[in-house]
């Protein structure tokens, strides 16, 4: 996974996170360990029309779920 973030300052000099973490501007990227092959679950499936943009943002929202509930 690659992204960016983008911050900036508060009238009081707090730094603010002015951005998201979203397939809309970070590259997800699943290895099919079967046949090594690499499958986006970002952006470029809408760019490069290979489909399944729901179920490719689901997997991404699903994962992140998992990862966040505490053990």
């Amino acid at each position: 996974m690659d992204f960016k973030l983008e911050f900036g300052y508060d009238l009081k000099n707090n730094i603010l996170l002015g951005d998201e973490i979203s397939p809309d501007n970070c590259r997800f990227w699943d290895l099919n360990q079967k046949n090594d092959i690499i499958v986006s679950l970002d952006k470029d499936r809408f760019r490069n029309d290979l489909g399944g943009l729901i179920e490719a943002y689901s997997e991404i929202h699903r994962r992140i779920n998992d990862f966040l509930k505490p053990n």
